[in-house]
């Protein structure tokens, strides 16, 4: 005799299935609101496959130095959560990570399987193992997902700032700002990127100014040209004009380093209407120089080495840098840093035939005390992504500068203005004040101030940000 009728067992299987689908679905919401817990940052995907949309979290995980894209296989719940809440955590091997999110589209991925740490519970129902829960893409295209990572957003709220990209003159400009009030834009030079002016943002915005600092083109989280000549000067200065137009405003004051300063200074000069006052570090601004500036492609072998006309033949400099970023920006940050001690340069000849710049900068004794070893790791970490390649093209652009800008033949600085520099700043040549006060005078309708820092070198936004930040606000108050 049987001890259940055959439409009974009928009955309970398909009960038993109902409930093992109905779990499945519950957990799948669950993950959805809890989810289990790599580094970088969250992605939304969307991308078409035949013609069918399909929805994917992705995340950038580096493993043992490789980058990685994880891209989940239960895309509505965690679609949902993302929706919801844009700060998200994932756990891979018994480590968490914290991310942000962001929306990138257009991505497809062909996929590699590693394994994944899952709830048991999740694998016990499903019978799926961890590898069916996440796959990683070591191939994906990540420029859009690195723009915005997780370690310029913990970096930046360190300093009290916010991370997100904007879109200005046609490219993507990676910004950091904070605080509400007038407009300051600051302007990094080479090599740096936002993060060099992370001692002014809590300074100016306690003060009550709406602080940004971009990463230039070709730095960092922003777009990286191609084309040598998209580093023209009047691209660099339509994206601080796009940029000011871009956060709602009608005019900003800038505030420019190095390569920033000459941006600013000519900025002010090529949008007027956009410019309230300027304000440069290192690089005074002396006038449209009168002779078109040439410099060959390469250097006459017995010629003396100068960096500037190293730079001149494209792939040379960029590819001694990239094989070697950290060692470039220690040596470089240490040598423009006065009182720092370097050992001896492995090169010593002078001419340019005896190699590039790395070896005739003598490797730090120590770091300067104004950089820690957790600034040169995000300095050097941003350009393993971007590369040197960008930046140096800003000096590939001298003679085209000067064609495209006949306009600036006689034409004075009309906004209030300022120069800051450090007494010891390599770029000014041993010039006293009063020597860079008569060279820029001419230039300028109303210069406030040439102001040189004692015992200070060449990077004094961040040597010397004390007194860099006691000049600027006693500046901005003045207006």
């Amino acid at each position: 005799m049987a001890i259940i009728s055959r439409k009974w067992a009928k009955r309970i299987g398909i009960g038993i299935v109902a409930f093992y689908i109905a779990l499945v679905v519950i957990f799948e919401t669950l993950l959805g609101v809890a989810q289990p817990q790599a580094g970088g940052t969250i992605v939304l995907t969307s991308f078409s496959d035949e013609g069918e949309p399909i929805d994917r979290v992705v995340s950038r995980l580096d493993r043992n130095g490789e980058l990685f894209v994880a891209v989940n296989h239960w895309p509505r719940a965690w679609a949902r959560r993302i929706q919801r809440n844009p700060d998200v955590q994932i756990t891979a091997d018994g480590e968490t990570w914290n991310y942000t999110a962001v929306v990138l589209e257009g991505s497809a991925h062909d996929q590699a399987a590693i394994d994944f740490s899952v709830p048991i519970a999740f694998r016990f129902l499903t019978g799926f193992p961890p590898r069916y829960f996440f796959r990683f893409d070591p191939k994906a295209d990540l420029s859009e997902v690195n723009d915005i990572d997780s370690r310029t957003i913990e970096l930046a709220a360190q300093y009290g700032a916010n991370v997100r990209n904007i879109e200005s003159n046609g490219i993507n400009l990676r910004i950091v700002e904070a605080g509400d009030g007038p407009l300051v834009v600051l302007v990094h030079g080479w090599p740096e990127s936002w993060y060099s002016w992370r001692h002014q943002f809590p300074a100016l915005s306690a003060a009550g100014y709406r602080v940004v600092a971009p990463d230039m083109r070709g730095y960092g989280g922003s777009t990286i040209p191609e084309a040598i000549d998209d580093y023209n000067i009047k691209e660099l200065t339509g994206d601080i004009a796009g940029l000011i137009a871009a956060l709602g405003e009608e005019s900003a004051v800038l505030v420019g380093h190095d390569w920033g300063a000459p941006i600013v200074w000519q900025t002010a000069l090529l949008y007027p209407e956009k410019v309230s006052a300027v304000v440069g570090l290192s690089v005074i601004y002396r006038g449209r120089s009168q002779t078109r500036p040439n410099l060959p492609l390469r250097q006459d072998p017995d010629e003396d080495f100068f960096y500037t006309r190293y730079f001149q033949e494209p792939g040379i400099a960029e590819a001694e840098f990239d094989a070697h970023p950290r060692a470039l920006i220690a040596r470089l940050y240490t040598s423009r840093s006065p009182g720092t001690p370097t050992h001896p340069p492995e090169v010593t000849d002078t001419r340019a035939s005896a190699g590039g710049w790395l070896n005739r900068l003598g490797e730090p004794v120590r770091l300067p005390d104004w950089l820690s070893e957790e600034d040169l790791n995000y300095y050097t970490e941003e350009f393993k992504h971007a590369g040197f390649r960008g930046g140096i093209n800003y000096y590939r652009n001298g003679a085209l500068n000067w064609d495209l800008t006949p306009e600036l033949a006689g034409a004075k600085v009309s906004q209030p203005a300022l120069f800051i520099a450090g007494e010891l700043d390599i770029v000014n040549r041993g010039a006293t004040a009063a020597e860079l006060q008569a060279a820029a005078d001419p230039h300028f309708a109303d210069l406030r101030g040439v102001i040189l820092q004692p015992g200070i070198g060449h990077r004094n936004q961040q040597q010397a940000p004390d007194d860099t930040n006691r000049l600027l606000l006693e500046f901005l108050e003045s207006l």
